[in-house]
């Protein structure tokens, strides 16, 4: 099989004409703000407007073949390097007030069923005491008639059971001369406190009967009335509330199974749009807001109390996957010349035949199952001369039908033969696309609407409009929203954050070096690397054909038991074991403390890289307590990625991502090394929205297509196809190179990759920057003491809540399944009473497992907890005290009448360094004992891959 032509230039004479190529590139982007070919540059700013009126006009972009492209990025500012990493902050907004959800409760109801079990506990103990009466004044006494002492008898069993006695025994006991007067009064007195207390339990049931309905009816005209949440319903489940309607019009009732559980339901929803903040649709939106400097006071929240939000906006984005698997095909043979091709990511060229009468070599080809688009399927071509052409003219990325039409027909001709006939060629290569092997590059539409004030949305009941049809999940929506004049997270509360963060990696890292991780060269998924370079695609196929299945993905478990006895962690479980016992209800975990632990320095445990802390925050207290919990801390540009766009199209500008593209920028320049954005495709409706990032890196691999991630074809990034990477062991470490430079793969989605990618970003992020894959999380501390009924709350030097406080709940204790709703209620009230547990919690079934927002004042709680002991075994509950509560939110929304909503900041570290500065410490991180790696042997290439570039 005779192999594509390769260009003569060596190695190193097309990195250093590509080097140049970068610094021309570079100098060129400092120079102008211009974007890519036929894309329109947006201004540095938008201009303010009338109160009223939309600063940004509703607009849709049509980005597929000979259509207007998307606008680009912006291009990176000539002072990005000096402007701090962290100047723009990040909030995450539930799109319902947290009134909506509580609106659930009837606490006078649980509180009633704890008194009336109360006073039934109180009727039984007065029961006993006059059954030990009965026994030793009245059966003895001699003038009790015989044919009275039997019915004594049995009276005295039944009050030791705890009965109270009825009005014939009343009747008795009065007239028998065998009986003091003050015990036939005491008998008179505990029949009244026994009707009345049967009276209040009929009352009970009545009253629970009544909630029941008042609750479901809550849901169901908190869906009408809200148009967040009805948008909200109409995404998550589009047909529920057609189905509803129609049940109520046929005269079915609440109180039904149907009807029940859709109102259930509704709750899980209103739930989740009140209390969580992740972005989806109007039910989490997204504001930017700056870190400014003010008076430099410790006890500054992070957000001023009372906080106004503004106006709303949202960008749609097509979904790119069932755009990809779409039901209508194009036919290439004659389709438009400048359609965009790309070969399909994986795919992996076997070696030809090495002597006549062996088989032929193959292509093996991992494509998308057009019968069920969320899973791959693997096919093998045999490798013609054809095909080979084909793939070495798209392995720098996507090339057009009219570039293929101009270059494949005398290039896939074998020698002395005429060159083939584009209509043959047009067909094959529709062949190929039927296949899977060729996609077809159309990045998504995406749709901005204008900015509406809140308080028109709420007086009319119109969102801001967005793309109609094409099904729930045919576009993805982003909602944003300003925020009132002079907002903004003070300097002096952002560094109380980094404070308490550098504790938190303190502690982590303590908790770390009692189970450290083993190393990648030590794992059995890189024994076969060494010192000489192999290729990607060698090791994944390796992989992907062995027999064991790959190591399951690792999901956060909480605190772990110690396993050296004598070791600094152990010494601090000992700690918080001993608060526990004795009943303490907050730990403050300081320097001095992890000092005496033997805990690394502080210095050291923070890593060289930005970093992005998922905060909830707290409001002010008089005594300068926490400014916020501490979700997570992690390495910068994932969890904001995908709205990086939206900023800059609503606002005019995102300022961190272009500060993040200037430090990795100045790391590779002090370092020689080349970051690569890693594209995996989305296999999934709901997970097609999360690839969606801006560009930080100006080389991508991965998919070949990269306009459903960076939104606009070319112009931003090269592509380094995966045959032109290879790794290898060097210093202790897992090193990737290309074309003789090392390569750091970086990968920004916030979704874990479906197999087989799963396996080939595993491997990647092994050689990318240590510091890179950085995770800071503190809760779930009851993995670790899993003896005690609760755990006090986790502080950082009072500046932070790294854990909040748990209760661990036996399931014994809860209701069975069976009981009658009034039961259900009781059990839960005298549970909560006697436990001390908070009326809002998230409930998990088992430590890092996904928390569930429960009021335990309503009924809703007895079917939400129903549902998760049902989904996972287990022995107890896991109930975190929800912080903040509901009453303590900080912002007000006027589009819900000034109700509070809840927030989430994402705040990232450190907010006043330069990316100049910081890329000083990263590139050191890559060196060891003073020298970079120095690039090994040339990995040999697949047989058949175009050396290009």
């Amino acid at each position: 099989m005779e192999h594509v032509p390769a260009r003569a230039d060596r190695p190193a004479d097309r990195q250093d004409k590509q080097d140049k190529q970068d610094r021309q590139e570079t100098r060129a982007t400092h120079d102008s703000h211009d974007t890519a070919p036929g894309t329109t540059a947006r201004p540095a700013h938008t201009p303010d407007t009338a109160p009223g009126t939309s600063a940004v006009p509703a607009r849709t972009y049509d980005t597929s073949p000979g259509a207007t492209p998307v606008p680009a990025q912006a291009a990176e500012p000539a002072d990005a390097r000096d402007t701090a990493l962290g100047a723009t902050a990040l909030l995450r907004l539930g799109g319902m007030p947290g009134t909506a959800w509580t609106a659930g409760a009837a606490e006078h109801l649980f509180d009633g069923a704890a008194r009336h079990a109360d006073t039934t506990e109180r009727l039984a103990a007065q029961a006993r005491s006059l059954a030990d009466r009965l026994g030793a004044e009245v059966v003895p006494h001699p003038s009790l008639a015989s044919a009275d002492r039997g019915a004594v008898l049995a009276l005295r069993r039944r009050l030791h059971s705890g009965a109270a006695p009825g009005a014939p025994d009343c009747v008795l006991l009065e007239r028998s001369s065998a009986v003091p007067a003050d015990l036939a009064g005491q008998a008179r007195a505990l029949l009244r406190g026994a009707e009345a207390a049967e009276a209040a339990l009929s009352r009970l049931r009545q009253e629970v009967t009544a909630e029941q309905q008042r609750v479901a009816e809550q849901a169901w005209r908190t869906a009408c009335s809200s148009p967040v949440l009805r948008a909200f319903l109409d995404s998550a489940a589009p047909a529920l509330a057609e189905d509803i309607e129609r049940r109520l019009a046929d005269g079915q009732s609440w109180s039904g199974k149907q009807l029940r559980k859709r109102a259930a339901y509704l709750w899980r929803i209103v739930g989740r749009a009140a209390v969580k903040t992740t972005p989806r649709g109007w039910a989490g939106q997204i504001a930017a807001l700056p870190v400014a400097d003010g008076p430099d006071d410790g006890c500054l929240p992070l957000l001023a109390p009372g906080t106004p939000l503004g106006a709303l906006a949202a960008i749609a984005v097509e979904n790119v996957h069932l755009l990809r698997a779409g039901t209508a095909p194009v036919d290439l043979s004659t389709a438009d010349p400048a359609t965009l091709l790309a070969p399909t990511p994986l795919h992996f060229a076997e070696p030809s035949a090495p002597a006549p009468g062996d088989p032929p070599g193959q292509v093996r080809c991992y494509v998308v199952d057009p019968r069920e688009p969320g899973r791959l399927r693997q096919i093998v071509l045999r490798r013609t001369r054809v095909l080979e052409s084909i793939l070495a003219l798209l392995a720098d990325g996507p090339r057009t039908l009219g570039e293929l039409d101009r270059v494949l027909p005398a290039l896939s001709a074998p020698p002395g033969r005429p060159a083939v006939a584009p209509a043959v060629l047009r067909g094959f290569l529709q062949h190929l696309h039927g296949l899977g092997v060729v996609q077809i590059c159309r990045a998504p539409r995406q749709h901005c609407s204008g900015w509406v004030p809140a308080e028109t949305v709420g007086a009319t009941g119109a969102l801001p409009p967005v793309p109609a049809g094409g099904g729930a999940d045919a576009w993805f929506l982003d909602s944003y929203r300003r925020l009132g004049a002079g907002a903004a997270v003070p300097a002096a509360a952002a560094a109380r954050v980094r404070r308490g963060l550098r504790i938190a990696a303190r502690l982590a890292a303590l908790r770390e070096a009692d189970r450290p991780a083993e190393p990648p060269e030590r794992q059995p998924w890189f024994a076969g690397l060494t010192e000489q370079a192999r290729p990607i695609s060698e090791i994944l196929a390796d992989r992907l054909n062995a027999d064991e299945p790959p190591p399951v993905r690792r999901r956060y478990g909480g605190w772990h038991p110690a396993h050296d006895p004598a070791g600094g962690y152990a010494r601090l479980l000992a700690h918080l074991d001993a608060a526990a016992r004795s009943g303490t209800a907050c730990v403050d975990l300081d320097d001095a403390l992890l000092d005496e632990l033997g805990a690394p320095p502080g210095g050291a445990t923070l890593p060289p890289w930005p970093v992005d802390c998922l905060l909830r925050p707290l409001p002010p207290s008089a005594d300068g307590g926490p400014v916020a919990v501490l979700e997570t801390a992690s390495s910068a540009g994932v969890l904001d990625a995908r709205f990086a766009d939206g900023l800059r199209t609503l606002h005019g500008g995102y300022g961190n991502s272009d500060a993040y593209r200037a430090f990795l920028s100045a790391v590779e320049e002090r370092t020689g090394v080349r970051f690569v954005d890693l594209l995996v495709p989305p296999l999934a409706e709901r997970s097609a929205n999360a690839v969606r990032r801006p560009v930080t890196t100006r080389w991508w691999t991965g998919d070949p297509d990269p306009t459903p991630y960076y939104g606009s074809p070319g112009g931003h990034a090269r592509y380094l196809p995966l045959d032109r990477i290879s790794l290898r062991r060097a210093n202790g470490r897992i090193v990737a190179e290309a074309d003789g430079r090392r390569v750091i793969p970086v990968y920004q989605a916030t979704r874990s990759p479906a197999p087989p990618y799963d396996t080939l970003v595993r491997l990647l992020l092994a050689a990318s920057h240590p510091a890179a894959s950085y995770l800071v999380r503190l809760d779930a501390l009851d993995a670790a003491l899993p003896d005690r009924a609760r755990l006090p709350r986790l502080t950082a030097g009072g500046d932070l809540v790294l854990a909040p406080a748990t209760w661990r709940v036996d399931r014994g204790k809860l209701w069975e399944p069976g009981d009658d709703p009034l039961t259900k209620v009781r059990v839960l009230a005298l549970l909560r009473r006697s436990a001390g547990l908070p009326r809002h919690a998230f409930v998990r079934t088992a430590p890092g497992a996904k928390p569930v927002p429960v009021d335990l004042a309503s009924l809703t709680a007895l079917q939400l907890i129903e549902r998760l002991c049902a989904r996972e075994a287990g022995t107890a509950l896991l109930v975190e005290e929800m912080l903040p509560a509901p009453e303590d939110l900080l912002l007000r929304d006027p589009l819900h009448g000034g109700a509070r909503v809840a927030a989430q900041l994402l705040l990232r570290l450190p907010h006043d360094r330069c990316a100049g500065r910081l890329a000083e410490a990263a590139a050191d991180a890559l060196v060891d004992a003073g020298r970079h790696d120095v690039p090994g042997p040339p990995a040999r290439r697949p047989a058949g891959a175009a050396n290009t570039r």
